[in-house]
This record gives structure tokens, sequence and C-alpha cells, in this order.
């Protein structure tokens, strides 16, 4: 998968693996639920019989069928099946799953939504679609106030309306993942500040291990920095993501970006990579950390499972990527979005079963299933991930966290320039002043490709 689906890999894989539904409270196929509770007491029969008005017959709806189309990769991850069960057999309702090889979902969908196709509930992101007329306005649901800050953004409109429910699965988030052992042999603490990371860097070195590993063959992962560095830029300017959609400032303009990669050329000049950089592979990378002949890599917490898959004993630790000036942040991609069609034959039905999903039980179960970072902050699952990502689940809690760029930034991603970029920065063909100015024309050029106000 090329970036874009791996970084949402962190939404795809860990946890992420990618997810499983949710919803919150109950529509007319609950209405019944607490019927009993509520009823009035009963009349004595005298009373009754000559003041009680003929009682109109009870007219039942009809079970309804609600298309549920998904693509193949979501649906196989979790338990997202047996929640449907569920709520099929509490409802009468049914729902017909349609699981879409990934490579022909969005067109698919697409089609559906412009030709009147039969569509109820589908997943997706707001910039794939026309959405105050292709999807269903579902603003001032309960489980808004059940949702982290950035979870809870991701799911706003520009309008500020909102569209989507959260889907119950983990949540994508980018740092340093390190081998405990390498520090602990070596006497290092983890760094809080670029200067504490540099004079690690030198100690690791010196102490015969490589510092980073860089996958370069596999792009995707190497641009996992360049998510962990956008985490950074939105905890130090919460508008910098809404300055560069207008193109207020230049990428050359932001400092901490700007820092961020003569760091990254520093590092290149010192040989703190791996030697084979420009050959390694994500298994490579999972294996090196693993096997500890690397100290540390910068990935999504996707990543942590595959490493321990490797080595069992593996002691892996996590934080985030160091700033200049020590403060913290991690960059929080705001999960998988699941809509209902505006032209659904089953609004009210198709709403009920995403808030049966997204009730706490049933968030907490899917999760679980799939366990990650979660959106809610009414469930947690640390119990069933490895030690790194229960350190990720206790940094976000922190609320030390900030819209990933990929979610906040409206310009497409340049994939195949932007990873050729990165090799030429690792390898040391270019210096960071270039790849910033690089990386400010390509997105320009994107931008006026996609016809985006202002450049």
């Amino acid at each position: 998968m090329k970036l874009l689906q791996k970084k949402t890999l962190s939404v795809l894989l860990l946890g992420a693996l990618i997810p499983v539904l949710s919803g919150c409270g109950s529509n007319s196929s609950n209405a019944n639920t607490n019927a009993n509770a509520n009823a009035a007491p009963e009349k004595s029969n005298a009373a009754a019989t000559a003041t009680e008005a003929p009682k109109e017959t009870e007219v039942k709806s009809e079970p309804v069928t609600i298309s549920y189309i998904g693509a193949a990769s979501q649906l196989a991850v979790g338990n997202i099946k047996e929640l449907i069960a569920q709520w099929e057999q509490k409802t009468g309702n049914k729902v017909d799953i349609q699981a879409i090889q990934d490579d022909q979902y969005d067109n698919l969908v697409k089609a559906k939504l412009s030709g009147g196709g039969d569509v109820d509930v589908f997943f997706g992101a707001y910039s794939k679609y026309d959405v105050p007329n292709q999807l269903l306005e579902i603003s001032g649901e309960s489980f808004e106030s059940r949702l982290n800050d950035v979870a809870l953004s991701s799911l706003k409109y520009t309008d500020g309306k909102i569209y989507a429910f959260p889907y119950p699965s983990s949540q994508g988030t980018w740092g340093v993942f390190y081998n405990k052992t390498i520090f602990s042999d070596l006497g290092l603490t983890v760094p809080k500040t670029m200067d504490d990371l540099n004079k690690d860097l030198a100690a690791i070195k010196a102490g015969g291990k490589t510092p980073f590993y860089f996958a370069a063959k596999d792009g995707w992962t190497m641009l996992q920095h360049h998510n962990a560095v956008n985490g950074i830029l939105g905890g130090a300017d919460a508008q910098v993501w809404d300055k560069l959609n207008k193109n207020e400032v230049q990428w050359k303009d932001i400092p901490d970006f700007v820092h961020q990669y003569k760091q990254v050329e520093d590092w290149a000049k010192k040989g703190y990579f791996n030697k084979d950089f420009l050959t390694g592979t994500y298994e490579k990378q999972q294996l090196s950390l693993a096997k500890g002949d690397v100290a540390m890599v910068v990935q999504g917490a996707f990543f942590v499972p595959e490493v321990i898959k490797q080595n069992a004993d593996a002691q892996i630790g996590f934080f985030p990527l160091p700033n200049q000036d020590g403060s913290e942040t991690i960059g929080l991609s705001g999960g998988t979005q699941i809509f209902i069609a505006k032209s659904s034959k089953h609004p009210e039905e198709s709403k009920d079963l995403l808030r049966f999903l997204t009730e706490q039980p049933q968030a907490q179960s899917a999760l679980e299933a799939a366990p990650g970072i979660s959106p809610f902050k009414d469930v947690d699952v640390s119990a069933k991930m490895p030690d790194a990502v229960k350190e990720v689940q206790a940094f976000v809690n922190t609320g030390k966290i900030a819209k990933h760029g990929d979610d906040a930034y409206v310009i497409p991603m340049p994939y195949d320039d932007l990873v050729a970029a990165y090799a030429e920065l690792l390898a040391g063909k270019i210096t960071a002043d270039q790849f910033v100015q690089k990386h400010q024309d390509m997105y320009a050029k994107n931008a006026k490709i996609a016809k985006i106000p202002g450049f």
C-alpha cells in the first residue's frame, strides 16, 4: 500500500489495523426496550370500564434490510459482523454486508451515490464526496461528548456540521519506538529535547549500534517520519494547517518544520542511519529493532505488534519525536468515518444501527478485537496492548495531541515526489533547505491541479 493507505495504516494496521464500528443510544428499534419500565400503573377493572376509550390496533413496522458497504480489508478485521448480528437479533432488521475489493471500493460507492443505487451505510472520507448533497447530517448525536478532541474535530465538516459516525477502530499515532535494552545497556534516558536526542544518537553510534533504521525500499515507511513531524507542527501552532490551506504561509516559514529536516541532514552526514537504507524494507526494519541491531525507528503504533512477532522478548518503548524546546505533541489521525447516504431508503434504521455500534459496550468490544488507540474517552483497551502501545495510549491520555496533518491539510499528497525527496535527503544528495523547497513546490503544484483557492 502507498502512504495514504499506510499512514492510515495507522488506521488500517494496528488496531489498525483496521476498524470496527460503533453507535450510541437507540432509535425506533430501541424504542420498546424500556416500555415496561416506563408504563403507567394499571387501572382497576372498575375504573377502566366506564372511561377507557377503545384502543387502536398497534401497527408494527415491517423489518427492513440495510445496505452496508465496506472495503474488504476493513470488514476482515475485528468483530464487526458479530456486533451487527447482535443488532439484527435485537431489532429484527437485516444488514446486507457487502465486502468490496479495496481498489474498487471508492469508484463503486461514488457510482452508487451519483446513480441513485441502493446504498445506506458506507465508509470513506469527507474529501471523497459532495458532503451536503450526498451525506446525511447527523449532528447532535450523544457520541460527541465521548470522543477525544481530535476524533471529534475530524468529524466536523467545513460547515461545522457532522455527517459521519465514528468508526470504533484505533486512531493512528506516530513517534519514536526504541529498543529499551540498548538504552539500558548504554545508560541512556528517554530524550525530551532535540539536543537530548542528539546526545543519545552519538552515544549509540559510539556503542557500536545503529541509531536509526530507515527503510527506503518501501517508500511509505520513510514517510512515517513525515507523519511524526506533522504532529509537532499542529501542537506548536493550532492554526498552522489553516494557514497552509489558505497559502498564507509557506513550509520554509515554519521554524519547527525546517528544524526537523536540518536534523535529518545532520544525521545523514554523521552516519546515524542503517547503511542499507536504500534497500531496507519494512520487514527488515521490524527485525532490526526486535533483535537489537538498531536502537530506534520512527513509525506508527501499528508497527509494534509486528516487532513483537519477530521477537516476543523484545523490550520496546515509545517517546514523541522531540522538538527544539522540549514541548511534546503527537499527531493523531481522526480515524475512519462511516456515513449514511442522504438518499438512503432507511435513514432512521441506519442511524439506529450506527448508534448501537458506537455505544460503549460495543465500542469496547470492537477495540478489544483489534486493539489500538481509542477515539472514545470511555473506552480503553490498554490491557490488550503491547507495552509500547500502552505508553502511546498513556501519552494520548495527557491530551498532548494534535490533528494529524493528512487529515487537516486539504492539498493531495504528492506521494511519489515526496518519497523521492526523502530518499535524496537521507542519501545526502540534497540539503534540508532544498528538501523544504521541493516540499513547497510539489504541494503547490498539486494545489493548482486540484484548483484549491489561493494557489
